[in-house]
């Protein structure tokens, strides 16, 4: 059976952290060379609810140095800009330094040619070869694929600018990727998430939550029934199941922590009325304000 932690985060973003691998029994690396893959889409974070908490950020990679580890943070070019200009106006380089640990832009990396569904995925050998990798999503839903999780957040790790373009292929691309990219640690940061027009001009919301576990599907499964979605019913997650390690069923999944089905909120989904009416604001903050 997988195993899923839910647990509050109370204001106290390291030892939530530090309960989620407790709660699932989760082995941590010591002394290798550890990747971190953020959700890093935009500069902007709008009421916090666009990009991973730079406190989930900084709790993970706590862990990792605190056992020896050579942590990277990685992310990729995309339509919003390229990935240095994203982590630099964000505030996440500044972070990093402090921190003291290495950035790499995956766009600028090695990389490894795939073949997916008739087109050539540059996967970087930084992430392909990495000895452990922890994914660190944002509790999201989005236009393309009504949520934006572990899964969706492997789509900012292969070397396409312009990803939009393959957004027909995602029900084929994103299993592939969940499949053949290894995930060891998967920490959803629902701390201040969105719902409606994401994944970056929705509306907050707020659950003060993290969710974690190495299965991947199930972390996905159990982050979407959360948000008031039945992850079977999400081609995506669904597609994933029996590739990629954990299950849709959330009945079998272990879940630890917090009682999940008491947190349940009903997410307002994409391009409803509600939701567009209620995005006006972040779309003029997000690309109308400097």
């Amino acid at each position: 059976m997988s195993k899923v932690s839910v647990v509050r985060a109370e204001g106290d973003i390291p030892a939530a952290v530090r309960r989620i691998v407790e709660l699932i029994d989760a082995p941590l690396p010591s002394g290798v060379d550890a990747v971190v893959k953020p959700n890093i889409c935009n500069a902007k974070n709008l009421d916090g609810m666009v990009i991973t908490d730079f406190r989930v950020i900084e709790a993970v990679v706590g862990l990792l140095k605190d056992r020896g580890c050579d942590v990277t943070v990685v992310e990729s070019d995309n339509i919003s800009g390229t990935a240095d200009a994203r982590a630099e106006r964000s505030g996440l380089l500044t972070l990093l330094d402090e921190l003291d640990v290495q950035w790499l832009n995956l766009s600028h990396d090695d990389y490894e040619e795939h073949e997916v569904a008739g087109t050539v995925l540059k996967m970087p050998r930084t992430v392909m070869e990495a000895d452990y990798l922890v994914n660190l999503p944002k509790m999201k839903t989005c236009a393309h694929t009504l949520v934006t999780l572990g899964i969706k957040n492997l789509y900012g790790v292969f070397q396409r600018k312009s990803k939009s373009r393959l957004h027909s292929h995602l029900g084929e691309i994103l299993p592939y990727l969940a499949e053949n990219i290894r995930n060891d640690l998967v920490l959803v940061d629902g701390l201040t998430c969105m719902e409606g027009n994401g994944p970056v001009v929705g509306n907050p919301v707020c659950l003060d939550l993290v969710v974690g576990g190495v299965d991947i599907v199930s972390v996905d499964s159990v982050c979407s029934s959360l948000m008031g979605f039945d992850p079977a019913e999400i081609p995506h997650i669904a597609s994933s199941a029996g590739r990629a390690p954990g299950m849709v069923d959330v009945e079998r999944i272990e879940v630890v922590g917090e009682d999940w089905t008491r947190l349940v909120h009903e997410f307002e989904p994409p391009y409803s009325l509600k939701a567009t009416l209620k995005s006006l604001r972040a779309i003029k903050d997000m690309y109308l304000t400097r």
